[in-house]
């Protein structure tokens, strides 16, 4: 039986930090059907980040990744968020283009920044962020097992990345008050 769930089409944060921390894997395992999208836009700005990260994996390279070309519909609709975004000319690029994949392809956006989570549900986009993801992992592939998914996030945050909690400690305290679980 084949997975009929969206497809998750991810953001530069979300699979930059997941790589960087040694977890791009739960990507691969807990995405519907075992694929993520990747929009062109987002895959330039992973390219800028392995030449300061070396260890980030290519898209490309990875049978699971699918590169997106976006249409002209979705091009229109990149430009109208990015507006709205605001900011210098390249800022935001990769958030909008997944907002707008995901809007025209009926998919999920993958993105942590909050003023992205804004705009795609001014758009109709459902959106979850990391934590969510390392959540889903802990709830199916961790089988539960609360120390993997604390590690994950320890993990994610010496990579630098801004969560809204200090530490994997805080993970299920925060996982409770968003009712994110219990599932």
């Amino acid at each position: 039986m084949s997975d009929l769930r969206p497809m998750w089409v991810v953001d530069t944060s979300v699979y930059t930090h997941l790589s960087r921390a040694g977890h791009l894997h739960i990507l691969n395992e807990v995405a519907p059907a075992g694929l993520i999208l990747v929009p062109a836009e987002v895959h330039d700005e992973i390219g800028a980040g392995r030449d300061l990260y070396p260890g980030i994996a290519d898209p490309a390279s990875l049978a699971w990744v699918e590169l997106a070309v976006l249409t002209e519909d979705e091009v229109f609709t990149q430009l109208v968020i990015k507006a709205a975004m605001g900011g210098a000319p390249t800022d935001h690029l990769g958030e909008c283009s997944v907002i707008a994949c995901a809007k025209h392809r009926g998919h999920v956006a993958l993105v942590d920044e909050r003023a992205a989570v804004t705009q795609a549900g001014l758009h109709g986009v459902l959106t979850h962020d990391t934590l969510w993801v390392v959540i889903e992992a802990f709830s199916t592939i961790l089988d539960g097992d609360r120390s993997a998914a604390i590690r994950i996030v320890d993990d994610l945050i010496s990579t630098g990345m801004h969560l809204p909690i200090e530490s994997g400690a805080s993970l299920f305290a925060w996982a409770y008050e968003e009712g994110l679980l219990p599932r």
